[in-house]
């Protein structure tokens, strides 16, 4: 870390709270409150309310496609929205209130094998820190793992799980220390509320720390949403002001972030256009087949400056699965013994290196220029992140 970034950390983890609007994290930041324990996993629980809320946008995740049409039309048509967050703490556990905008109560029933519940889910890296980069916020990756507390409405309960992913189709089941869970809809207000109330250090995670980077999803039932087919946010930041704020880890959080290291929209936009649709789909702009490389539209409310960066630089650094390369067969080829055709290559992302890495297919960019660099970036960056979601109802 240069000199710069340090003296910049270290004001920046002192400052008071009146010059927040100095801080290029404060927007992405939720101030844990400390309250009196025990924590009740219960979305009316009063101890909530020493929380101040924060709205965090979620937008679809449209890298994964299901079997399923007219669930993939419905996600094609969704927009951003918004889920409030509330953060307490009692020095022993670690509680997450999720609040967001659903008219209908859909409970997943075990009879049925086409009715969906509605469900929540708390995302954490299960290492976080100055050095360490973080995980690819879709459940993860190769190289970085996740935890998932994930809450879904069943007919007369909240089922929690706990699990482990480091990528998509890899969510594994795990102790992660003995979390709970809750959901509570209110037919009124037409909100649901989901707590999760985990210990702050247990189950291989340790929270204790004055920055905590979380992640939050929801799922509609009502629209057949389950699995990757879902609303997600990019990694946010939980402050927890009874341990410090680590200097090093501060000012690699911010990079990228910063009035002056902000490229040109308009330069990022025509460079993208040039470069990039051939294979990704972006917005409006949809000339690449689907599936042929991730999709992009929204890709700046769930990606960080220094993910999109180094994505375009080194993009085998973190490879994005493909979930469902099957979906393209190649009938130029006879099928196999099972009389099943195989996946046409182009669809799926990423070649095998030597021993076993995974290498993208995507051509780095290395050489560009710094300008031209930062443009990219602040264009990617403004994708479905300028938009306003739908947020609660008062």
């Amino acid at each position: 870390m240069s000199a710069r970034l340090a003296i910049v950390a270290l004001l920046l983890a002192a400052a008071p709270a009146g010059r927040a609007a100095e801080d290029p994290l404060a927007a992405d930041t939720v101030k844990v409150a400390a309250v009196q324990g025990p924590l009740a996993a219960d979305p009316a629980a009063p101890q909530w309310d020493a929380a101040s809320p924060r709205d965090v946008a979620v937008v679809p995740q449209r890298t994964v496609t299901l079997h399923d049409r007219e669930a993939n039309a419905a996600l094609a048509t969704a927009g951003p929205r918004a889920v409030a967050v509330r953060a307490i703490s009692d020095g022993r556990d670690l509680g997450v209130l999720l609040e967001w905008t659903d008219a209908t109560e859909d409970r997943a029933a075990d009879a049925e094998t086409n009715a969906y519940g509605d469900s929540a889910a708390l995302q954490l890296p299960l290492a976080f820190g100055a050095g360490e980069r973080l995980p690819y916020v879709g459940m993860g990756d190769d190289g970085a793992k996740v935890a998932v507390h994930l809450a879904r409405a069943a007919a007369d309960a909240t089922v929690l799980r706990e699990a482990v992913a480091s990528g998509f189709g890899s969510l594994a089941r795990a102790d992660l220390g003995g979390a709970k869970a809750a959901m509570r809809h209110d037919a009124a207000r037409g909100t649901w509320r989901a707590a999760f109330v985990r210990p702050l250090a247990a189950g291989g995670l340790d929270l204790r720390k004055g920055l905590v980077p979380f992640a939050v999803a929801v799922w509609d039932g009502a629209a057949a949403q389950r699995g990757g087919n879902k609303v997600l946010s990019g990694w946010k930041l939980l402050r927890l002001e009874a341990f410090p704020a680590d200097a090093a880890y501060v000012a690699e959080l911010s990079r990228g972030r910063g009035p002056e290291e902000r490229g040109d929209v308009a330069r990022g936009q025509q460079l993208v256009a040039a470069m990039c649709t051939a294979c990704h789909a972006v917005g409006d702009r949809r000339v690449a087949r689907p599936g042929l490389a991730p999709d992009l539209t929204g890709i700046g409310a769930i990606s960080t400056p220094a993910y999109l960066r180094q994505s375009i630089v080194e993009p085998s650094a973190v490879v994005v699965p493909g979930p469902n390369p099957a979906q393209h067969q190649d009938r130029a080829k006879a099928p196999g013994v099972a009389g099943a055709y195989a996946a046409t290559e182009a669809f799926t992302w990423y070649r095998t290196g030597p021993g076993g890495k995974k290498v993208s297919k995507m051509p780095p960019y290395a050489g560009m220029s710094e300008p031209d660099l930062r443009a990219v970036v602040a264009y990617l960056g403004s994708l479905g992140a300028g938009e306003a979601p739908a947020g609660r109802k008062p």
